[in-house]
């Protein structure tokens, strides 16, 4: 038996990327719930799109200009594209009531520079948030 749908804005993903969705980061060794909560826009958000887009006609200018010879991107400048990515769709995270989180003592507000230094220092938070925006389940209202 299939499950059928009765108005196809009932699946709207981008109103959902839209909207965000709040990660929680559970420890990558005993999987436990860490009470640290990472809310984000989705991979069909206008704010992924843009970003992504701009990304990719920089990496495709930067190829033309090279002609023939410059086809490789480095690998290094891919993952450097895909936190800067993550950062610019990571809105808001809080460490159980504070809107902050810690990281040696120091509370960190959630901006830009802020999400990218943290998914670059801790690349499992990094693949929790990335498989999150990745999973439009998680932008569809059930």
């Amino acid at each position: 038996m299939t499950d059928k749908i009765k108005d196809l804005a009932a699946l709207d993903t981008v109103k959902g990327s839209n909207a965000g969705f709040e990660v929680s980061i559970y420890n990558p060794a005993t999987n436990e719930d860490l009470g640290l909560f990472i809310t984000v826009l989705g991979k069909d958000s206008d704010e992924f799109q843009k970003v992504s887009r701009a990304q990719q006609k920089k990496r495709m200018e930067k190829m033309s200009k090279g002609g023939f010879r410059n086809t490789n991107v480095p690998i290094e400048s891919v993952e450097a594209d895909g936190i800067q990515l993550l950062a610019a769709v990571t809105k808001s995270w809080r460490q159980g009531e504070k809107q902050t989180i810690t990281v040696e003592g120091k509370e960190l507000p959630c901006t830009k520079d802020n999400a990218a230094a943290l998914y670059e220092r801790f690349p499992w938070i990094k693949e929790q948030v990335d498989t999150a925006v990745g999973d439009r389940a998680n932008f569809i209202n059930a």
